[in-house]
């Protein structure tokens, strides 16, 4: 499973920079998707790495669009990767709820 979540979490990045230069409907999902299934099996030390990671994305993207010429791929580039650590982060969420509900039942 690791080599799973390792090849999700490359394939998020490169899609990520791809997203910059390549406007494809789906890429939105297919990025959230991959985000997702990158998150499966963190630890949570490294889930709340990761929900730091969102939060800075989520802010910080839009304000690459200041740097001249460069500025709105990597605005792009950024809010893409934002969007596979919203996957992610939401996956990491719901698997560390089902955890706390299957210890208040089985305690």
């Amino acid at each position: 499973m690791h080599k799973v979540t390792a090849a999700a979490r490359l394939l998020a990045v490169l899609l990520a920079i791809a997203s910059a230069f390549i406007n494809y409907p789906v890429m939105t999902a297919v990025l959230f998707i991959l985000g997702g299934i990158a998150a499966i099996g963190n630890s949570s030390d490294r889930n709340t790495k990761n929900y730091l990671i969102t939060i800075v994305l989520i802010l910080g993207a839009g304000t690459w669009h200041v740097v001249p010429y460069v500025g709105a791929y990597l605005a792009t580039i950024f809010g893409s990767l934002a969007v596979a650590f919203i996957g992610a982060s939401i996956i990491a969420i719901t698997i560390t709820l089902e955890e706390r509900m299957r210890q208040d039942w089985l305690s």
